[in-house]
């Protein structure tokens, strides 16, 4: 396969996680069902740990072959209050043009997500080795 194939194979391939990355992001749900629905909407992430600390906890997911890490943040009762998806900094551009193409742009580093009459703040976070979109509900 030349080089120019592969190229093509993982820009593709990477345009495919996050769209589907961007369908759902599961605030709300209890974390057995985000154990449930996480591989069909997440493909390529694999469950890494779950973390109890008093009122808060998270699950933690990652797609090695990506290097992104997907964290659900949950509440002492098990439900997910946000979530938070981190990338390699080399993805900045295409993670602006999905969330710029999926939701409305409030400003440079936040979105608006209109879902089941509930309205949910993206907000781009950028670090020196990684870029986190943290997803929570309005304010």
């Amino acid at each position: 396969m030349t080089p120019i194939y592969r190229k093509l194979i993982l820009i593709l391939t990477v345009s495919f996680i996050l769209i589907q990355g961007y369908s759902q992001n599961f605030i709300g749900q209890n974390k057995e069902d985000i154990r449930k629905n996480t591989k069909a909407t997440y493909p390529g992430f694999v469950f890494d740990k779950e973390v109890v600390n008093g009122k808060k906890s998270f699950i933690k997911y990652v797609n090695t072959f990506e290097e992104q890490t997907l964290l659900f943040i949950l509440d002492e009762k098990g439900f997910c209050t946000s979530t938070a998806r981190m990338y390699n900094t080399w993805l900045l551009n295409q993670v602006v043009t999905e969330l710029d193409s999926k939701y409305k742009k409030k400003n440079s580093t936040t979105w608006l997500e209109y879902s089941n009459g509930k309205v949910f703040e993206k907000t781009l976070k950028k670090g020196n080795w990684f870029i986190t979109v943290i997803t929570r509900p309005k304010k």
